[in-house]
């Protein structure tokens, strides 16, 4: 590991404003050109020298600003029920449509927030050659080719081939 000495960002003039950049996002990339500094050294200064207490700071307020945003849909939430509750009692029925439409947009932004809604693309493999279609496919073309040999031998020879 370097020492403070010998670490350019840890000499650095500006080293308190660029620590605080890095904490609250500035690239490696834009710090080095910011600042005059090679990304490797911003790189090892942050893993190596950057503040622990700076980097509790950085996380007590990552942490913060996540639980804000749970609440405040919440809060929506809670505001959005009341509003349709109302809209119901009063036979509102646009007035309700509405407040449903709030409600489920709330409702998955929520879900998102939480983890609970994941929408990264999922991929299925499917194995046709050994489902039980494309089985009784093959033995039906075979059992159809069979006034014809050559045909198919040709088939069967094709298929096996395919499926190696």
């Amino acid at each position: 590991m370097m020492t403070e000495s010998k670490c350019s960002v840890c000499r650095h003039p500006e080293r308190d404003t660029l620590e605080r950049e890095l904490i609250a996002g500035l690239t490696l990339r834009d710090a080095a050109d910011k600042y005059a500094l090679g990304k490797d050294a911003l790189g090892r200064h942050k893993r190596n020298h950057l503040s622990k207490a700076l980097k509790a700071v950085q996380e007590r307020r990552e942490m913060a600003g996540a639980q804000k945003a749970v609440d405040r849909a919440e809060e929506l939430y809670v505001k959005a029920s009341a509003i349709l509750e109302g809209a119901e009692q009063e036979g509102q029925g646009a007035l309700a449509l509405s407040a449903i439409k709030e409600l489920r947009a709330t409702v998955e932004l929520l879900a998102k927030l939480t983890g609970e809604l994941d929408e990264r693309p999922q991929v299925n493999v499917l194995n046709v050659s050994s489902s039980p279609e494309w089985l009784a496919i093959q033995q039906a073309m075979l059992e159809s080719l069979a006034p014809f040999p050559e045909a198919r031998i040709a088939v069967a020879g094709t298929l096996e081939e395919l499926e190696a």
